[in-house]
């Protein structure tokens, strides 16, 4: 029996091979979607999961309580971690760790590297498996331990052991033995370094840190193996936050909580973790959206599966009516046509798996974040994943076709009484859904175009092409650094600041008679604002050497004045830090210190001291950047020849919001082509079988006098209605969904407007037309004769 069905199962399928390829080809490419869908979502899901021992692990947080805005933040103070060893029963290893960049250099080249600072038993807690070495000499700190990737970047096949390491600083050097080389860490690690140190070498370092003293940070990780010994700890941390509080009384902490290391680089993107310094997971919107996308991708070839087989069943009524009467039971012809379709369904996902050889490397290479791993005898989870989505989609793109087509009495089939095929109620409404989906992401598509010309040329409030910035340690390197380069006449000016846009500034409360704000606060030279293209609204800049300036004179933005509720900020009177009394001398413009990516903040500007310069800023003509900074680089190592050049262009600053912008563009492009493909092959299907249905009515139609625009449009008519039907369903549901997505992403952007709308309907509307007018034509243009004759 098996081998009948099996033999009836392929001739079915040959018999209409071009429908059957429509088919495999749709449901493959909308399964190698769903593969890249749970390979993105595996990739997130398993960070951290190399660290075996991660259940015994929690970071110390805190909870700041700002004016009744409560935020999470996961550094602790550095004496904390001592005080914890000594006094607090239950806690295992005492691990302080703190991730900083650094020069290294390696006989006599140079090289940026990513360190971290650690106490011993951090190769016991987490898992960085060593492939030389040993972990007891982490304990000596003139060691160190690199990555395999350091290891031959630095050394080349050579054995990296024993090795000297020169940690380059700004005015010095250490000395460093290579004692151990653990393997490259995956990007899913909450836990990043290239080189790591013993904690106390940090102090020898950065001699200005103090690790008694309460108003420094790190991470603190502590062991605990007993769980019920957490809220008794908890309660203990508690008596700690008056050291904390005393020591930094801007920056209250009002709780101390200890935060599982499992599933924490989750929990830090989801409850918005702030200032800590592991790796976050994925945005939420990176790992639903291309689940989103291929759940509709599928939607649209299971409604093109049903919709084809529903279309396709009129050739198959005699077969089943025949089969009835020699005595088949109706589950029978449900098996054989489930069948039927589990085999297309199971050619599809051979399909999938080679497309998804081609997409995974394709999105992976999108984002720099991501390693997605395409080891699928490595993964047991891929192969449930395969083994469900092939049995759901057999399920849901055959059942109704198998279940409806079996149902009918074979009386009424074999006396030709049964009506079926073509188009239906039920296929037209897929047909709609289809469209519907199709039109989703074309006005997706067409929103985020029009989004990254929005932000691509949205004044910003400051010049973000003619500046470049590198980092300089105070007066006398700036003028050093200023000399040399003042011989380059493409070079309009040069300016020294401690702080700068987008990269580093303050934030402290401010208050304002009963008022107090937290407010960013960036102390910069008295010509920062015209470099940097700042607008000024009201009042002055401040004044080149004024001391007065320097003591109590601020600029301040728009939205500062929004927040005291202030009508004229000029004259205006702050305290900040309690006793600081400071004047608002004048108003600039707002820019967009966060990006797109979150509200303008309150911002006050103060005139810095000389010798706390920490950038050096170069402005030129745009088109000249790429040379001037190829000029700085040059004198920087005249002036500099034992530290890295670290210039950078303002725009790179800006260059994740258009890399995520354009990556999202090109998901929603992709998704729509590949949905107006399966949707056109659809309706095509639907169209053509629908004509060989009605063959002998447009003869007829034809021999009565009607023209070939009468007969097109009576076959259209139908295809048009639900067309329009789709143009208002779709159009409603990705207004709300391109502005959800984008305020998912940017505080700033441009949503969907009138004309997103209307070029999505056309773009949807000339694909249909195309798609079908041909047919269609040919169709009405065919003698009636001939038709009548082939009847």
């Amino acid at each position: 029996m098996l081998k009948n069905y099996l033999k009836i199962t392929i001739r079915s399928l040959l018999k209409s091979k071009t429908y059957v390829i429509i088919n495999v080809f749709g449901l493959g490419i909308a399964m190698a979607c769903c593969i890249v869908a749970y390979i993105n979502y595996d990739y997130n899901a398993s960070y951290d999961q190399q660290h075996v021992n991660a259940g015994n692990v929690y970071r110390v947080n805190f909870i700041r309580d700002f004016q009744g805005n409560k935020t999470k933040n996961g550094i602790a103070p550095m004496p904390l971690g001592e005080s914890i060893r000594d006094n607090i029963a239950g806690v295992g290893r005492v691990i302080r760790y703190i991730p900083y960049g650094s020069n290294i250099r390696i006989k006599d080249e140079l090289f940026r590297t990513d360190i971290a600072y650690a106490d011993e038993g951090l190769f016991d807690l987490f898992n960085f498996p060593l492939k030389s070495g040993v972990k007891s000499d982490f304990g000596d700190k003139t060691k160190i331990f690199i990555s395999s990737e350091l290891a031959t970047k630095y050394f080349g096949q050579e054995d990296a052991l024993g090795k000297q390491i020169t940690q380059v600083l700004d005015s010095s050097t250490l000395e460093f033995i290579v004692a151990g080389v653990f393997e490259k860490m995956p990007l899913n690690s909450s836990i990043q370094f290239d080189a790591l140190f013993h904690f106390d070498s940090f102090f020898d370092a950065y001699d200005e840190y103090d690790e008694s003293n309460w108003k420094y940070w790190n991470t603190l990780l502590i062991e605990v193996e007993d769980k019920s010994k957490i809220p008794f700890i908890e309660s203990e941390l508690q008596k700690y936050k008056a050291n904390q509080n005393k020591a930094k009384e801007d920056f209250m902490v009002s709780e101390f909580y200890l935060d599982p290391f499992e599933g924490i680089a989750i929990r830090s993107e989801l409850e918005d973790v702030r200032n800590h310094w592991f790796r976050n997971s994925l945005p939420t919107a990176a790992v639903v959206a291309p689940a989103v996308m291929a759940f509709l991708v599928l939607l649209i070839a299971i409604f093109n599966f049903t919709n084809t087989a529903i279309a396709m069943s009129s050739r198959r009524l005699k077969e089943i009516g025949i089969r009835k009467v020699m005595g088949s039971r109706r589950k029978q012809l449900i098996g054989q046509f489930m069948a039927e379709n589990l085999t297309l369904c199971f050619l599809a996902g051979i399909v999938a798996i080679l497309l998804a050889e081609i997409l995974v490397p394709a999105y992976n290479q999108m984002w720099e974040f991501m390693e997605l791993n395409m080891d699928y005898l490595g993964n047991a989870g891929f192969f449930l994943f395969m083994f469900g989505l092939l049995i759901v989609t057999g399920l849901l793109a055959g059942s109704y076709p198998a279940f409806y087509i079996s149902s009918f009495e074979p009386t009424s089939i074999l006396k030709g009484t049964t009506k079926f095929g073509g188009i239906t109620g039920f296929t037209k409404l897929l047909l709609t859904l289809q469209y519907s989906i199709s039109l989703i992401a074309l006005i997706s598509a067409v929103a985020f175009i029009q989004n990254a010309k929005y932000q691509e040329e949205i004044d910003l409030g400051f010049d973000r092409q003619g500046v470049i910035y590198t980092n300089i340690n105070g007066e006398n390197e700036y003028e050093v650094y200023k000399n040399a380069l003042a011989g380059n006449s493409d070079i309009e000016a040069i300016t020294g600041t401690k702080h700068h846009i987008m990269s580093t500034y303050i934030n402290d409360p401010v208050r304002f008679e009963g008022a107090e704000r937290e407010v960013d606060i960036m102390e910069v030279s008295e010509n920062y604002m015209d470099i940097m293209g700042m607008t000024l609204l009201e009042g002055r800049q401040f004044k080149r050497d004024s001391e007065t300036d320097r003591s109590e004179s601020v600029i301040v933005n728009e939205t500062m004045m929004t927040a005291f509720g202030w009508d004229n900020a000029i004259g205006k009177k702050v305290i900040w830090r309690d006793t600081v009394q400071l004047y608002v001398v004048g108003v600039f413009k707002d820019y967009y210190g966060n990006g797109l990516w979150d509200a303008v903040d309150p911002v006050m500007l103060r005139l810095n001291k000389p010798e706390e310069y920490s950038r050096i800023l170069v402005k030129a003509d745009a088109n000249k950047l790429v040379a001037v900074n190829e000029f700085m680089e040059s004198k920087w190592r005249e002036v500099f020849p034992n530290r890295l050049y670290n210039g950078r262009y303002m725009d790179e600053e800006l260059k994740e919001a258009a890399t995520v912008n354009n990556n999202i563009l090109k998901l929603f492009i992709f998704l729509g082509i590949i949905a107006t493909l399966l949707s056109a092959s659809g309706l095509f299907t639907m169209v053509s079988l629908n004509i060989i249905k009605r063959m002998k009515e447009i003869g007829v139609r034809k021999v009565l006098g009607a023209s070939v625009g009468n007969i097109a449009k009576k076959l259209n008519k139908q295809f048009i209605i639900i067309l329009v039907i789709a143009s208002f369903l779709g159009s409603l549901t990705s207004y709300y969904m391109v502005d959800s997505l984008m305020a998912s992403i940017w505080t700033y952007y441009t949503g969907a407007g009138m004309i997103t709308f209307l070029a999505g309907i056309a773009l949807i509307t000339i694909v249909s037309a195309l798609t079908v007018g041909f047919k269609v034509y040919n169709a009405a243009s065919m003698s009636p004769a001939h038709t009548l004759r082939d009847e």
